[in-house]
């Protein structure tokens, strides 16, 4: 079994779910709303700061999405970040369920968001262990 190539499946199928986080940072205020609305979340805030607060964070979970991808063609080479990506993961499921708790999100929502993170961060670090990927030794090593 190829644990680097499942690993390297997982980051560019997350990574592209990241990536489409980036419809939103040009999505039309009137779509948000909508989308809100449809997701049973009530009134949408007329506020400059939801705006701000969605489009940056889209923008930022897509290009997370891409750095997902370039780690994904070397697993060797960037597992340092690969295992910080999967703790990063795992440390945010729980932080993500507080807030979304605090915010009073609804359930599904809360086991969307904070619950894949945890997920995808135990199989990052699972797939991790398991890999026969180890980096090449610097010759400036030592």
């Amino acid at each position: 079994m190829n644990y680097a190539k499942f690993l390297a499946t997982l980051l560019r199928i997350t990574g592209t779910a990241e990536i489409l986080a980036f419809g939103a940072v040009v999505m039309p205020r009137e779509w948000m709303a909508h989308y809100h609305a449809a997701l049973g979340l009530g009134e949408f805030p007329a506020l400059g700061i939801t705006d701000f607060m969605i489009r940056q964070a889209s923008y930022t979970y897509g290009m997370h999405g891409i750095i997902l991808w370039v780690l994904s063609f070397d697993i060797a080479r960037y597992r340092p970040l690969l295992i910080l990506t999967g703790i990063s993961y795992v440390l945010a499921g729980p932080v993500f369920v507080w807030i979304d708790v605090s915010a009073g999100m609804p359930r599904f929502w809360m086991l969307g968001d904070g619950g894949s993170c945890f997920a995808i961060g135990l199989a990052i670090l699972f797939l991790l262990s398991k890999a026969q990927c180890v980096p090449p030794i610097s010759p400036d090593a030592g």
